[in-house]
């Protein structure tokens, strides 16, 4: 058996650990589907394009969890 030893094999072993699957990847809009539970954490991926460095945030699921939990807020900020 072999070993994947690059970035990607890496990510994929992390992400199986902390969240028990292999990360996959994100939807054309840049949004994942939430994986089941496991362990009590709900995780989507998510694309290093939209990983705004200056802030250290994902701004398209910033926005996603704004409009999900406070609409007005999200709206005033658009």
């Amino acid at each position: 058996m072999t070993t994947d030893t690059s970035e990607r094999g890496l990510e994929a072993l992390i992400c199986t650990v902390l969240v028990g699957h292999p990360c996959e990847p994100t939807a054309a809009d840049g949004l994942a589907e939430p994986q089941d539970e496991y362990s009590s954490v709900v995780w989507s991926g998510g694309d290093y394009r939209d990983y705004d460095r200056e802030y250290c945030i994902d701004t398209v699921q910033l926005a996603a969890f704004l409009r999900s939990i406070q609409p007005e807020v999200a709206a005033a900020l658009s």
